[in-house]
């Protein structure tokens, strides 16, 4: 028989910063640091990993190790189902699920994926730059 989770007041105040963004990943300093001290850290650590139990929560590490957490769309618990590209934008440092409608990988014969972590930097919308103009000039010689 499993047992049954309590949904608690401080479950409740992790998960309403998720949901406030819901294609926003989050990392754990980032929760704790908007919580502004209403939980403790380690709380918050526990919280978020018994929603990636649950399937609530997907985390997915960057190229430094950071973890940030996202919620899901269609895991369950013990099978995670999130397979997608994550984009971190290099000015406002936001990360964001990016949901890919292409094929994202076609892996050599003898190969198979059984899961997929990848971050994607760049300017996201709200911080992209003005467009430069990109036409090359051509200088004609005079002999």
């Amino acid at each position: 028989m499993e047992k049954q989770k309590r949904n608690t007041k401080t479950k409740q105040m992790v998960m309403g910063i998720l949901l406030n963004e819901p294609v926003a990943a989050r990392c754990h300093s980032d929760i704790v640091q908007q919580l502004d001290g209403k939980i403790d850290r380690v709380t918050v650590y526990r919280i978020l990993q018994g929603f990636c139990d649950d399937g609530l929560v997907h985390k997915v590490a960057d190229d430094n190790g950071k973890t940030y957490y996202a919620l899901c769309r269609d895991c369950t618990s013990g099978r995670h189902d999130d397979d997608h590209l994550h984009f971190r934008c290099i000015s406002c440092e936001t990360v964001s699920c990016i949901e890919a409608t292409q094929q994202i990988l076609r892996l050599p014969r003898g190969y198979r994926m059984s899961g997929i972590s990848c971050f994607i930097s760049g300017y996201c919308p709200n911080c992209l730059p003005p467009a430069k103009n990109k036409r090359l000039k051509t200088y004609s010689q005079k002999s």
